[in-house]
């Protein structure tokens, strides 16, 4: 007993407004029996605790600083950064790719590894990747238009086919690697892809348990986030294009496996460069490598998938909306020739204002998490956080507030009109993240899903099926 409630006295000595923990789960019991999904969890903890500052939290054991203020957010994640560099990670006894997947990565290795990743998303490699996105969705209009002319009354499941875009659009950029998703419905690789997050209830209950009971323990203990049969086929497939490129020099490309590979190849002279600039040495490995090119198939899969999916719904259901970015897509393809170019999906403004809109209603990732490496003193308090200490920030709650959405139900695209949205803080909208950590690869995944948008926006009328759910049920089973 005392094991499980000796860290229950930790906001109360704090004076931190909290509620009261319970014995084991401290204060996600309806989260841990599968009662509530994260992103509903997420929302009803930010209300809960609504009117103050921070909160303080228990998941399991492990005291957590909930930050509900925009300007607290801003320090954090900003300005104080390098108090706050790492991310929590539960170390399982998994696979070497999962551990230095740069979302696990800390410190100097974080810093090394972004560094070298940061290049592949440049406005000039954007640009250069563009003709290739242009493809894909070429491919996506064709896959519809079979689709449509077929017997299925034009009805599609659109998590599927934005699924199997995206996957194209990735493998074509990132890899030089044709896996035709579109072309072939039992393509191995978009199967794969669709089960790297397919665990049992009972191995989710496990993760569960261990994150409240024995963290520590984690390191033993031969389990995962992810299904490592996908993860093990998708190292395959990497390695497989890795060693393309180093067998065939002559079809060098410009992308992002290459830049990783170059960095692999130059680890050596790289490591002495730092060393006489007295900077810490990370040395890119085969598996650094494979690692952050498992993470951005899965992270561009799972996130440009699910945005383009939520934006056909809300416009389905929001004519008015639909027509108004489907006459400004027209009316921008006029200007160049009917080609859907990277100048003229800059040129959509409307077109970026409902994919905001739909991210901020579904965003990606319902909650923020950094861990304290440094000692801290959070602005305005008392408080002081130590290095190992948690802070959270439950980004859908913000979304959802009417302080800042009024009617924040309402798929209103005039929100995140220039005018409107500089007139709220830039830390009340955090689909990616904030900071040195957030996502890298965003302005990637919103060039693809404005190309997939236009091209299917320009052709066709979204409309709700009988299978359509108005509103749609979150998966209580869902990590994430």
């Amino acid at each position: 007993y005392w094991h499980f409630t000796r860290t229950f006295n930790h906001w109360s000595k704090r004076g931190v407004v909290h509620e009261p923990p319970k014995i084991f789960f401290g204060n996600i019991k309806d989260r841990i029996l599968l009662r509530k999904s994260f992103h509903e969890f997420q929302k009803e903890t930010y209300w809960k605790f609504k009117g103050v500052k921070v909160a303080g939290f228990y998941e399991g054991r492990r005291p957590t600083l909930i930050i509900l203020d925009p300007d607290l957010l801003k320090l954090i994640l900003v300005r104080d950064s390098d108090h706050f560099v790492d991310r929590p990670v539960l170390q399982f006894r998994d696979s070497p790719y999962i551990h230095n997947m740069i979302l696990n990565l800390k410190g100097a290795k974080w810093k090394a590894v972004r560094a070298q990743m940061t290049p592949a998303f440049s406005s000039g490699k954007l640009k250069s990747m563009e003709p290739l996105i242009r493809i894909c969705a070429k491919q996506l209009q064709v896959f519809i238009d079979r689709t449509v002319i077929g017997d299925n009354d034009g009805v599609i499941e659109m998590k599927d086919l934005f699924g199997r875009f995206t996957m194209d659009v990735i493998a074509s950029c990132a890899f030089g690697v044709q896996c035709d998703s579109l072309q072939d419905p039992n393509a191995e690789f978009i199967q794969q892809m669709s089960r790297f997050g397919d665990l049992s209830i009972i191995r989710r209950l496990t993760v569960f348990m261990v994150l409240i009971l024995a963290p520590k323990m984690s390191r033993f203990l031969p389990i995962s986030f992810f299904n490592m049969d996908s993860i093990n086929y998708l190292a395959g497939a990497v390695k497989s294009a890795k060693q393309f490129r180093l067998e065939n020099t002559s079809n060098r490309r410009n992308d992002f496996l290459q830049l990783m590979l170059d960095a692999e190849l130059n680890a050596e002279e790289n490591a002495e460069k730092l060393k006489s600039e007295n900077s810490d040495v990370v040395l890119m490995t085969e598996d650094i490598v494979i690692a952050q090119s498992i993470l951005f198939l899965i992270a561009g899969f799972e996130t440009s998938s699910t945005l383009l999916t939520f934006a056909s719904y809300e416009l389905a259901l929001n004519i008015d909306v639909q027509n108004k970015v489907r006459n400004e897509i027209n009316e921008v393809l006029e200007k160049h020739d009917g080609q859907v170019n990277y100048q003229a999906l800059n040129e959509m403004e409307y077109l970026e204002m409902v994919l905001n809109e739909a991210l901020r209603k579904h965003p990606p990732v319902a909650r923020i998490d950094r861990v304290c490496t440094k000692t801290y003193t959070v602005p305005q308090t008392n408080i002081t956080l130590n290095p190992g200490d948690s802070v959270s920030v439950p980004v859908i709650g913000f979304h959802y507030d009417p302080d800042y959405y009024p009617e924040p139900d309402k798929f209103d695209p005039e929100r995140f009109a220039s005018d409107l949205k500089h007139e709220r803080s830039p830390y009340v909208f955090l689909p990616f993240g904030a900071g040195p950590r957030n996502c890298i690869g965003l302005r990637f995944a919103l060039l693809s899903t404005k190309a997939a948008m236009a091209h299917l926006l320009k052709g066709y009328q979204i409309l709700p099926c009988e299978k359509t759910q108005v509103p749609y049920l979150f998966s209580k089973s869902s990590m994430l």
